[in-house]
């Protein structure tokens, strides 16, 4: 460094600055900043220790301000990696607080630049000193593993929010290059998944690098022969890293159990979803079992459908509904989901199938939060006939989803006019018991007890209540509530056969219980070695005389309230 370069010397050791790089909101008391230009508002972050900045400055005495070095006299930026001790202290700790385009002035106190000692001829002893100093750009640079065999350079800004995970899967370019420019290996728009062996030897560095990447961003990875590819590089490489896109793999299905899976492959619009009832449309553009080639019957087509209503598949329901305008994905599912007829799939053999589909445009409606007390109303019913009609033709998961929105529309009525408070009011419990005969069908007794226990809260002697809830308790061998369940209706309603029939079955259902336990309790005593010792008491079963004819009769299917 020649004489004239004055501002960077220091004779300050890393270790002696550290603790003053901690909060860089904060300047130490012997270090005071003027912003003199501030920095465009897009240009909000501030570099850290380890990155590598550009700046231009002008030094000066405070004591009569005359200049003793100026970058911009030699027209010539100065470099530097901030926090590491290369510059004088003052400047660790003041460049670490600005912004790109920022121009500040720092008075810096003796102990902030040059000490007691000062930096003869042109910088006296204990000498304050002001510098103008603009941050023109810096490179931010990342030690990835802490023991310098990675250091990641930002060489261009991602997008977004979004960084990947291990287990996500991304498209991404990576190059790998010896330090003479000699090319090692080179992948373009590959599909990957981070974690997974799909990069060979580079895979531990760039799934370093990845998980703090977002989408569009370029990475430069300095690589040691240990975080590369051993011998092959002995001097290590330098890894060119390209994040094209994120891509977002979730759950769609309504029931939560991955039977649609959907992965994001373009990003829509907007936050908008499509709303029940509001037209959909959806471009279904290939359906293949995960290979190349399209499925026999499958033709490419457009499909316009208000969402909800069951008029195609539940893959489509469950993808529609979770899409954004302009969005792509590709949806994993069973030929289960798909039939219907609409996409000429019914009659596919593969375990899977894979649909590559695009939400083209839906109708924006009203909100249901800002409805009318009487559209709120008319809405819910007609929900509930949708429902209805969709639990007739046995689509039971898409009837069930109806019956929620139901539920949800008209969480709150309290304030509604005693007119459409009492048709809410009956609307809720109506879609309560229709869920509550959904949950049966698909074997989910716990919610099906939930929906019927809201029922009877408000109106207890609630016989379509009370005779599904005992359904429930009979799937869960709760043998003795469902008894107790039968009994009340029973005393409500004498002449229900389906109640007889049921409260039977449970009491056959205690009776084998109570064989295993007494079984189990005998056993019990063999092993310990004991005599003989009078079985646990056993309570007779909650019940009631019933005819003999009664006793082998089935379970009466579970029928939606109100007409459906």
């Amino acid at each position: 460094m020649s004489d004239d370069e004055m501002a960077p010397v220091s004779g300050l050791q890393e270790d002696d600055m550290s603790d003053d790089m901690g909060d860089v909101d904060e300047l130490p008391a012997g270090v005071d900043k003027e912003i003199l230009t501030e920095a465009s508002p897009s240009n909000w972050k501030t570099p850290k220790p380890g990155d590598e900045v550009t700046v231009h400055y002008v030094g000066t005495l405070q004591s009569d301000g005359s200049e003793f070095d100026s970058s911009r006299g030699r027209n010539q930026p100065f470099n530097f990696t901030l926090g590491r001790g290369q510059v004088i202290k003052g400047w660790d700790v003041g460049v670490a607080t600005m912004k790109k385009g920022e121009i500040s002035k720092f008075t810096l106190a003796p102990e902030f630049a040059y000490g007691a000692a000062g930096s003869p001829p042109k910088i006296p002893e204990n000498a304050t000193l002001v510098f103008e100093i603009e941050l023109i750009s810096w490179m931010s640079k990342d030690d990835l593993f802490g023991d310098e065999g990675v250091i990641k350079t930002l060489v261009r800004e991602g997008s977004g929010y979004k960084s990947p995970k291990l287990g996500d899967e991304v498209l991404l370019s990576m190059k790998a290059a010896t330090s003479d420019g000699t090319v090692v290996e080179e992948v373009k728009e590959l599909e990957y998944v981070l974690g997974s062996d799909g990069l060979g030897a580079a895979g531990k560095a760039c799934d370093k690098a990845l998980v703090g990447m977002k989408k569009g961003e370029e990475s430069e990875l300095k690589c040691t022969k240990d975080y590369a590819y051993g011998d092959r590089t002995p001097e290590g490489a330098v890894l060119t890293l390209n994040l094209l896109q994120i891509y977002e793999t979730k759950d769609v299905s309504f029931q939560s159990d991955k039977a649609v899976m959907k992965k994001m492959i373009a990003e829509g619009e907007d936050y908008d979803l499509p709303k029940e009832g509001q037209k959909v449309k959806l471009t279904v553009e290939s359906a293949t079992d995960g290979s190349k080639s399209a499925l026999p019957g499958f033709v490419s087509k457009e499909l316009e459908f208000p969402a909800l209503n069951g008029e195609v598949c539940d893959a489509l329901e469950c993808a529609a509904a979770s899409m954004k305008t302009g969005e792509r994905a590709v949806l994993t599912t069973s030929p289960a989901q798909l039939a219907d007829g609409v996409l000429g799939l019914s009659d596919v053999k593969a375990e899977k199938v894979l649909l590559t589909v695009k939400m083209n445009e839906f109708e924006k409606g009203k909100d249901t939060w800002s409805l009318s007390e009487d559209e709120k109303v008319e809405f819910g019913a007609a929900r509930k006939e949708v429902g209805s009609n969709l639990f007739k033709t046995g689509r039971i998961v898409l009837a069930l989803e109806n019956y929620k929105k139901v539920g949800q529309l008209l969480s709150y009525v309290e304030n509604f006019q005693n007119e459409n408070k009492a048709k809410a009011q009956e609307l809720k419990k109506v879609c309560s018991l229709n869920k509550a005969a959904c949950y049966l069908k698909l074997k989910e007794h716990h919610d099906a007890k939930a929906a019927c226990d809201a029922v009877l809260k408000e109106e207890s002697q609630n016989v379509k209540a009370l005779y599904r809830r005992a359904q429930a308790q009979f799937g869960m061998k709760n043998f003795a509530d469902c008894m107790a369940d039968c009994k009340r209706l029973l005393e409500i309603d004498s002449q229900n056969r389906d109640a007889r029939v049921l409260l039977k079955q449970a009491m056959a259902g205690q009776k084998e219980e109570d064989k295993k336990s007494k079984g189990l309790f005998a056993n019990m005593c063999k092993a310990l070695g004991k005599g003989p010792i009078p079985p646990p008491g056993q309570s007779k079963p909650i019940g009631m005389d019933m005819d003999e004819e009664d006793a082998d009769a089935d379970m009466a299917d579970a029928a939606p309230e109100g007409g459906a």
